[in-house]
């Protein structure tokens, strides 16, 4: 059993691989955090902070007349307004004003198998335990999953209205817990598009320190994550939480040292002008937040992300398959494309071993530029000179797959859509609609838009033979309001349009179960495990630099596993960086993920079309290892040491693969030795690529020498085979 419910101490336990989390039901009802770490024995005791007082402190009076002082009660779900006066993680608002909400331990439950959340992604396995709390005329549910297969716990919460007025839900995060009082540091993934997932750290000390995206998009500015390590926490060793919202839009996580010195963390949904209101017997339904421990550092914390999101997250049909390998037009062409050149695109690189080519914008409605088009998904037979039939018909022929573009969630005002139904897009009254890159944002809160979108996509599916769908978004949602809802719920908007995208997912993705979707918002402006509840691989950045994507790349992995990452090998001198790489340098970096070729195959020279049968092939042998291994993070490229390199490793321990980028020359530098990790202590190893073979506890005491070529961003990759 790994929930189990000790009726003496009142303390709940939930065990997960390494992982002990305990909570407990003390004197005065309140269910009080306890524990969260490594794997404990059932022998904890509750009531450490709820005796005694801090000065100022408003004090509850226990059954037994002792006093207890809500400001040092690390409560698994906070309300202000009791004497608690940290970032609560519950706000309710009653019929009469009043916005004091003390929850008291009602009920639970322990389930074999978790139940779905209505209308939100989520963890799809595991034994869950179902806390009931009450307060006045609402009942709050709290629910906890627990995994065999990696040390997470999954949380979220339920607000229902058993009252016969209206309550205001003004914040509903999704988890809260505390720490002790350590030296802890909070590391996250932030920049921009072109720019994303780089790792920032911050030290944790007085004070609330908030990651959050009021973007409507989970974005490139701040992703959905976060991890607390101690400030000699490293990537391989050490303490390590991780924690991940399953969410796309607007969220918010917090973490706030309280006097006492512990560590509060809380979050979920952005409370940012947020407010939902719940009827008479309506229930509201958080997101679903990932917890994650590691006792082996950050990469260790990422492991268990990486595990539990391939076993209980991603499609399983797609999962452990192998992906297309594609070959994309938009760096070649952009929107001024003809069959001719598309097909000469696709003859290019036919037998090469690359099996897919997409089709991307420009292809539909009166689409010449970012200016019009968007909503009118029917064929432009006159500038594709044919029908979309013929293009797939051609592709069919030299023995391809065939896929499309499209950005089902936007509208141009030039466009038929919009001239039909201008209410359509997102729109405040009596003010400019606010365009991004030359386009609104259809109001998907509202049902009839969803069917249309879904009708039109699904038909262009249905005619054609199509593999493989990049589902694009290029921008963020800026309007506060629908002209669908009412003044009084103008503020769920957000929310509201999160949950019809999911609607919209269920329409098309589900409706059409063998196509390979992928994700993509102008880049990595929407990569997170929301998106991955349905498409199985995310466009990591329009960044395909390939030093860049190692940053990139990098970062991505503290919380996303390989095979989530779409990256493709792009032309050298990159576009937008300028840099000059190597074909076998940009190969190496785009097959750290689910890998592929956007660039004008008709300017590769024939050595360099020569060489991809070779890049493919290697491609191919390292899939499974790098798509379902364990990573090992072991050279930053945001440190001192001027290298990335990060190892896979088979579940099995008998393959690895190091790949190592050198940032750039630099003269007199000093020695760069790798210890690589996660080998079997006792296995001879070969690495063939240096000639030699010891064993895997030589390999990672005594470590290897990247001898590199001179220059800049030079790569090397070693496979380590066990004998």
């Amino acid at each position: 059993m790994s929930i189990y419910f000790d009726e003496k101490s009142k303390i709940f336990y939930l065990e997960s691989k390494n992982l002990t989390y305990a909570m407990g039901i003390n004197r005065i009802g309140q269910l009080e955090h306890i524990y969260f770490g490594k794997r404990t024995g059932r022998d904890l005791c509750t009531g450490i902070y709820t005796q005694g007082g801090r000065s100022h402190a408003i004090y509850i009076i226990g059954d037994d007349e002792k006093r207890y002082d809500p400001t040092v009660i690390p409560q698994e779900i906070s309300t202000p307004y009791g004497g608690d006066y940290y970032e609560p993680s519950l706000m309710l608002e009653f019929a009469n004003g009043n916005r004091r909400s003390d929850l008291v331990f009602d009920s639970y439950e322990i389930l074999k198998e978790k139940p779905a959340l209505e209308g939100l992604p989520a963890l799809r396995h595991g034994e869950t335990l179902i806390v009931t709390l009450k307060a006045k005329t609402a009942k709050v549910v709290l629910y906890y999953t627990v995994s065999e297969t990696a040390s997470i716990i999954a949380r979220s919460m339920k607000v229902i209205n058993e009252g016969n007025d209206d309550i205001r839900v003004n914040r509903a995060y999704s988890f809260a817990f505390s720490l002790p009082n350590r030296d802890w540091k909070a590391t996250f993934i932030a920049g921009g598009a072109g720019a994303e997932a780089h790792v920032k750290s911050t030290i944790l000390d007085r004070g609330v320190f908030t990651l959050d995206s009021k973007r409507g998009n989970s974005s490139a500015s701040v992703n959905p994550f976060m991890a607390v390590g101690r400030e000699a926490t490293t990537e391989n060793e050490g303490e390590a939480y991780g924690i991940n919202i399953i969410y796309s839009g607007s969220h918010a996580i917090t973490a706030e040292r309280t006097p006492m010195g512990l560590v509060r963390l809380t979050g979920g949904l952005s409370g940012f002008d947020f407010s939902w209101k719940l009827e008479p017997g309506e229930a509201f339904q958080t997101p679903e937040a990932v917890l994650a421990y590691s006792d082996e550092g950050y990469s260790g914390m990422s492991r268990q992300f990486h595990d539990i999101y391939r076993s209980a997250l991603i499609p399983e049909r797609f999962v452990k398959k192998s992906r297309p390998i594609v070959i994309n037009n938009w760096e070649a062409t952009r929107f001024k494309f003809t069959m001719e050149k598309l097909r000469s695109i696709v003859s290019t690189v036919a037998g090469t071993g690359i099996d897919t080519f997409v089709l991307d914008d420009g292809w539909f409605g009166k689409r010449e530029d970012e200016t019009s088009g968007l909503g009118d998904w029917f064929v432009n037979e006159q500038k594709m000179e044919g029908t979309l039939k013929d293009l797939i018909d051609f592709t069919h022929s030299k023995g391809m797959r065939f896929g499309l573009w499209f950005e089902p969630e936007m509208i141009s005002r030039d466009s038929d859509l919009f001239r039909a139904h201008p209410d359509w897009a997102m729109q405040t009254p009596d003010e400019d609609a606010l365009e991004a890159r030359r386009q609104l944002m259809l109001d998907l809160t509202r049902v009839e838009v969803r069917e249309y979108i879904a009708d039109v996509i699904n038909k262009i599916i249905r005619e054609n033979e199509i593999d493989y769908v990049k589902w694009d978004c290029n921008r963020d949602l800026a309007e506060g309001y629908s002209l669908a809802l009412p003044a009084d719920r103008q503020k769920e908007t957000f929310h509201r349009q999160i949950l019809g995208l999911y609607d919209l997912f269920d329409r098309i993705v589900n409706a059409n179960p063998d196509i390979i979707f992928e994700g993509c918002s102008s880049g990595g402006s929407r990569f997170d495990a929301g998106v991955l509840y349905y498409f199985p691989q995310i466009w990591t950045s329009d960044q395909t630099d390939a030093p860049a994507r190692a940053k990139i790349q990098y970062g991505t992995s503290f919380c996303y596993p390989f095979s989530a990452m779409s990256c493709h090998i792009t032309e050298s001198p990159n576009r937008r960086a300028k840099h000059v790489t190597k074909l076998y340098a940009r190969a190496a970096l785009a097959h750290m993920g689910a890998t592929g070729y956007e660039l004008d195959t008709t300017k590769m020279t024939e050595e360099e079309i020569a060489e991809i049968p070779s890049q493919i092939a290697a491609y191919k042998a390292d899939e499974d290892l790098v798509f379902n291994g364990d990573i090992y993070r072991l050279a930053s490229p945001f440190g001192d040491s001027n290298y990335f390199a990060i190892q896979v490793v088979s579940p099995d321990k008998k393959k690895a693969k190091l790949t190592v980028m050198k940032m750039n020359e630099a003269f007199n530098e000093p020695e760069m030795r790798i210890f690589p990790k996660g080998l079997d202590e006792d296995t001879l190893y070969e690495v063939a690529e240096l000639e030699m073979t010891m064993s895997g506890k030589s390999w990672m005491n005594f470590g290897l020498y990247p001898a590199m070529p001179s220059g800049d961003f030079e790569t090397k990759v070693y496979r380590f085979i066990a004998k």
